[in-house]
């Protein structure tokens, strides 16, 4: 009897081609309001491009003072990687934001890494 069905076979090579982005950021109280803010719009904007098919915001409370807020956004491959940036490049151009300096105004930390799905043995 066979392992997987011819099915499941094929989904998993379609999962295989996915991109998921984690963004893991450590967010101080004082600033979680308005970086919950940006990154609600940041998503509206992904989730306005083709090629996404899914995203979501995760929060945990850490300390009294810190919150962890995880962003996790899969795509179909690597091919919409480019035009959902340049999308939020473009964006953030036009209101005149740069996150970098948002990030150190309001003490955030992050660990942003692309991730496929675990291919079996």
């Amino acid at each position: 009897m066979p392992l997987f069905t011819r099915a499941e076979a094929f989904f998993m090579r379609d999962n295989q081609k996915q991109v998921i982005r984690v963004n893991r950021f450590s967010v101080p109280s004082d600033g979680r309001n308005e970086f919950m803010a940006l990154l609600e719009h940041t998503h509206g904007i992904i989730r306005a491009q083709s090629g996404v098919i899914d995203d979501m915001i995760l929060e945990q409370q850490v300390a009294v003072n810190l919150f962890n807020v995880l962003a996790i956004i899969r795509f179909e491959g690597e091919h919409v990687l480019q035009p959902a940036i340049a999308a939020i490049a473009k964006a953030d151009q036009a209101a005149g934001l740069d996150r970098q300096g948002l990030s150190r105004r309001l003490g955030i930390e992050a660990d942003i890494g692309f991730y496929r799905h675990a291919a079996p043995d």
